[in-house]
């Protein structure tokens, strides 16, 4: 993260601003050595300390910094391998830091779920947006109808100012967006995508015939540009099965045909967007698409999320690469340390960490090792977390485990999204372990 920029002037400077941003005495994790000095990202970039050398107080989550630089690297280089582009869905981490590194490795914008969301990464520097939704709030509207400015830059690649590309999904949620849009005094037509859904998932039209009709409807709206069309496959599979893969691909196809038979009838214009999650099935949906769209060449953007941290989880289960498929090789770059407080009976540990610090929607932490009090280590064999509580971990040990209060036990996280959120600001260690940096997030 440390310089990685993608160029841009104002870009820069809000990073610069970030970096000097002063951690206060009352993030979690950081405040022992925020309160006996100034304590920013720049300050550890210029003077590292030991993770475990009793500045720093756990339970604390960390972020492996050559893991997160491989990880956003592997996915660039394989999206350009399969001719699409990478557009990350910043919901995962909201971290301007890890979103720049994105952006100079190549990504084609950031994706978000919110005007919020959009908010909190323009206001760090970020010009070039898909929000993965409908917009559905008056206020969010009308702040977007006069930051988007005019002339347009559009999606060629060359504004150096806020572009966005916004979902729709029925002829009501368009009336509704360009009925305020007008109402705002929109400076130029907004660009919306249509969603294409599937019947019992989340947005997007249930059929290609409702998805033509919301296509026909943008283009009655002088406040509303069509640019492509989207939608989500997630919903379709959660474990990467064959038969899972049959599904996505069998959607990516329809998706595929809607943004052609467009094409067709002159309602898009060569070049125009389609664009997929990819996160749980990018080989699929960069492989079915890019062999699908062909009428209009069109760019084919993944909205993957979670790759640039990965897990010890649910995504390494799925990730393609780990199931022998054609995908970037990932690894985990989030994990956390946890201070044992008791072993009050046998074959029981008590940790502090409980719901306030990790997630568990996708499964419980899993232990990867033990750091004892003198600073020896070992694997965290026969251990595993059976239960959460808002402040505790539950830890199962062999009766004759060594292990004892103020030891520490190294865990990995299942489904990064749920543990990030719960930390302001995460230090970045090097090989050594060594604190080299800060990233911070604004859910």
């Amino acid at each position: 993260m440390n310089g990685r920029a993608d160029g841009n002037g104002p870009q820069v400077k809000a990073l610069e601003e970030l970096a000097d941003l002063r951690v206060p005495v009352t993030e979690k994790g950081l405040g022992s050595l925020a309160w006996r000095e100034p304590l920013t990202a720049r300050s550890l970039r210029e003077h590292p300390r030991p993770l475990h050398g009793g500045e720093f107080s756990f339970p604390m989550a960390v972020i492996d910094r050559a893991a997160l630089t491989a990880n956003i690297d592997a996915m660039a280089a394989w999206c350009r391998e399969h001719g699409v582009q990478i557009a990350p869905h910043g919901k995962t981490y909201m971290s301007p830091e890890i979103a720049h590194q994105q952006m100079a490795s190549g990504a084609w914008a950031i994706t978000v779920a919110s005007i919020s969301q959009l908010q909190a990464y323009h206001a760090y520097g970020v010009r070039r947006f898909v929000v993965a939704n409908q917009l559905a709030d008056r206020a969010g509207i009308a702040w977007l109808a006069r930051a988007v400015p005019q002339p347009m830059g559009g999606w060629d690649g060359t504004s150096t100012d806020l572009s966005v590309c916004v979902n729709v999904d029925s002829e009501e949620g368009v009336a509704f967006l360009a009925d305020e849009l007008a109402r705002a005094d929109v400076r130029r037509p907004l660009d919306v995508l249509v969603e294409l859904g599937h019947p019992g998932g989340r947005t997007g039209a249930r059929s290609l015939d409702a998805a033509w009709a919301v296509a026909v409807a943008v283009a009655a709206r002088p406040e509303l540009h069509l640019a492509g069309v989207s939608g989500y496959e997630g919903t379709l599979g959660h474990h990467g099965s064959s038969e899972e893969n049959d599904r996505v691909a069998g959607w990516c196809r329809d998706l595929a045909k809607l943004g052609g038979d467009l094409f067709a009838a002159g309602l898009l214009a060569p070049g125009y967007v389609i664009t997929a999650g990819g996160s749980a099935f990018p080989d699929v949906v960069a492989l079915t698409l890019h062999a699908a769209a062909v009428e209009g060449e069109p760019t084919v953007v993944l909205r993957s999320g979670a790759y640039a941290i990965h897990d010890d989880g649910y995504y390494a289960s799925v990730t393609p690469h780990d199931r022998d498929a054609d995908g970037p090789r990932l690894r985990p770059a989030l994990s956390l340390w946890a201070p044992v407080l008791s072993r009050p009976e046998p074959g029981l540990a008590l940790l502090l960490l409980g719901r306030r610090d990790a997630g568990f929607d996708e499964g419980l932490p899993i232990p990867r090792e033990i750091r004892r009090r003198d600073g020896r280590r070992s694997p965290a064999h026969g251990l595993t977390i059976t239960a959460l509580n808002d402040q505790h971990a539950f830890l199962t040990v062999a009766e004759h485990t060594e292990l004892g209060p103020g030891d520490l036990v190294h865990v990995g996280i299942s489904h990064p999204c749920t543990t990030l959120d719960k930390w302001r600001v995460i230090p970045v260690l090097d090989e050594t372990e060594q604190v080299v940096d800060l990233i911070h997030t604004f859910f």
